[in-house]
C-alpha cells in the first residue's frame, strides 16, 4: 500500500475516501450502469441515455417504474453480500486503515467493508438519530469522542441497512446537500464561523472528519455523477482558505484522470497522483 503510506509519511493520520473500486477489483458488486439497469422495470434505451449522469437515470428508473417505491429495496437486494464473496482486498484495506488509525469515509451502501474485518455498528450519539441520514453512525470497534479520534467507517451515502438512507438519484443528491450546509452555515454553531471548532453543530458527523483531516481519495471517479462529493470539495476549499490553509486532498487515479475530474481537483488545488495500475491499493483485480 505504497502510494497510500506515502501520503500518511507527510501527514501522520487522514481519512480515506473510497468509492466502488474495491468491490470492481474484487468482482463482487455490480457497476452503478449494471446497477441500473437490474433495476429498472424496462431497461431505458441506449439512446437516451447518451449525457445522462447515473443519478438522473436513477430518477427516472423510479419514475418509469410500476413500483417506484420499491425500487430502491431492489437495490438494496442487488447489493446483498453472499458466503462466495471474497473480501481480501476489503480486508486489506480496513486492517491498514485500523492500523493507523485512519477514519474511512466511503460512497458504497453495501456491507463489504465492515464484514471483511467485522467491524460493528455504532451510533456516535442516538439523540435525533434518523434513518433517512445516519450520518452520526459508523462501524468500528471502540466508541470514538470525535469522528477523528480513530479508524471508523462512514457511509456518506447511506446504509443497505436504512433503506431509507440510501442516496441514489439527483433528488438524493440534492437533499444530502442540504442537509449539509444547514450544518455547516446556518445559524450561531455554523462551522464558517471558526469558533469552537470541536463544538460546531456537526462536530458529531463524518462531516467533522471532512472538514478538519486530509482526505486521500481512491476508487472514486469523482465524475458528474458525484454531484454531492464535489460539491463537498468546494465547501472544503472555501472553508480553508478562510484560515490560509492548505488544501490538503489526494486523488488516486487509475492513468490520467477524465477531464471533468482533473480539471476540478486542480481548481481546488488537490493533488493528483496516477498510477498504471491499483496493486498497490487491491493487489489484482479487474478494475
Amino acid at each position: 500500500m505504497r502510494a497510500l503510506q506515502n501520503i500518511l509519511n507527510q501527514h501522520g493520520r487522514a481519512a480515506f475516501l473510497i468509492g466502488n473500486g474495491p468491490n470492481l477489483a474484487a468482482n463482487i458488486m455490480p457497476s452503478w450502469e449494471e446497477l441500473l439497469g437490474s433495476a429498472a422495470d424496462d431497461p431505458i434505451r441506449p439512446e437516451l441515455l447518451e449525457g445522462l449522469s447515473n443519478t438522473e437515470i436513477y430518477d427516472l428508473v423510479q419514475m418509469k417504474s410500476q413500483e417506484p417505491q420499491n425500487v430502491r429495496k431492489k437495490v438494496c437486494d442487488l447489493l446483498e453480500l453472499n458466503g462466495i464473496h471474497d473480501l481480501g482486498v476489503h480486508e486489506n484495506l480496513m486492517k491498514f486503515a485500523r492500523d493507523q488509525r485512519c477514519p474511512v469515509l466511503t460512497t458504497n451502501f453495501d456491507k463489504a467493508l465492515e464484514s471483511s474485518v467485522g467491524a460493528e455498528l455504532i451510533h456516535l450519539d442516538s439523540r435525533g438519530f434518523t434513518r433517512f441520514y445516519p450520518w452520526k453512525s459508523y462501524y468500528g470497534f471502540e466508541r470514538l469522542t470525535l469522528p477523528t479520534n480513530g479508524f471508523g467507517i462512514w457511509k456518506i451515502h447511506g446504509d443497505i441497512n436504512y433503506t431509507d438512507s440510501i442516496r441514489l438519484g439527483l433528488t438524493d443528491y440534492m437533499g444530502s446537500a442540504e442537509r449539509a450546509r444547514r450544518l455547516i452555515h446556518n445559524g450561531d454553531e455554523a462551522l464558517f464561523r471558526g469558533k469552537r471548532q470541536k463544538m460546531w453543530k456537526g462536530h458529531q458527523t463524518w462531516l467533522h472528519i471532512w472538514f478538519n483531516m486530509p482526505i486521500i481519495i481512491f476508487g472514486l471517479k469523482c465524475g458528474k455523477d458525484e454531484v454531492f462529493i464535489r460539491w463537498l470539495l468546494i465547501e472544503r476549499k472555501r472553508y480553508l482558505n478562510l484560515y490560509g490553509d492548505p488544501m490538503k486532498v489526494y486523488y488516486i487515479s487509475k492513468g490520467t484522470p477524465e477531464p471533468e475530474v482533473s480539471n476540478l481537483m486542480r481548481n481546488l488545488d488537490a493533488e493528483i497522483i496516477t498510477t498504471d495500475h491499483y496493486s498497490e491499493l487491491y493487489g489484482n483485480g479487474r478494475y
